[in-house]
């Protein structure tokens, strides 16, 4: 009897310099807005606190939701022969990036292989659900060659040693081989 497989995980994407300037630049402009809306009305002598108030509060509220997107996770799920890359945006919203079967795979194998540069410049489309924004050549980190439609595209994802026997079960012919160590406990 064969057993079914179901592998997930989870990756936060990191935040850069980038990032985290963005959120200081739409905070501080955020605050200098809600003191220039507030502060004019009351130098010209308008009674409107009430009106500039719910603005202020709407541009806070609209700063937060904006700084809170920033925030993405990725899940890369695997279930029997199915293939699944979401994007979780601010904690709350979950779009789905891919969907395919592993045996649609033309290639799977760490973006340290001999195949990847062409794969790559051949594809048209290319997903990076790791959690560095530009991922790094490491065999932690592998991708998939899929071609539907007639669009290819790449899929670089975090591996785990528990895909690894998925991806040779559904598509042993294009996985790269890869030779897993047992590691034994110590014994005393």
């Amino acid at each position: 009897m064969i057993d079914d497989i179901y592998v997930e995980n989870f990756v936060k994407r990191e935040r850069n310099a980038a990032n985290s300037l963005f959120t200081v630049c739409s905070i501080a402009l955020c605050i200098v807005l809600i003191v220039f809306i507030n502060v004019i009305p009351i130098l010209l002598g308008l009674n409107v606190i009430f009106f500039t108030g719910v603005i202020s509060f709407g541009l806070g509220f609209l700063c937060f939701l904006i700084n809170r997107r920033q925030n993405v996770e990725y899940e890369t799920s695997i279930t029997n022969d199915n293939f699944t890359v979401s994007r979780i945006l601010g904690e709350t919203k979950r779009e789905l990036l891919a969907d395919f079967n592993i045996k649609e795979c033309k290639r799977i194998a760490p973006v340290t292989g001999d195949n990847f540069d062409s794969d790559y410049k051949e594809a048209s489309l290319h997903l990076n659900a790791t959690r560095y924004k530009d991922f790094e050549r490491t065999d932690s980190n592998w991708y998939c060659f899929v071609e539907s439609d007639g669009i290819k595209y790449i899929v670089v994802f975090e591996f785990q040693d528990k895909m690894y026997k998925a991806f040779r079960r559904y598509n042993p012919r294009n996985t790269q081989f890869m030779r897993i160590v047992e590691k034994k406990e110590d014994e005393e």
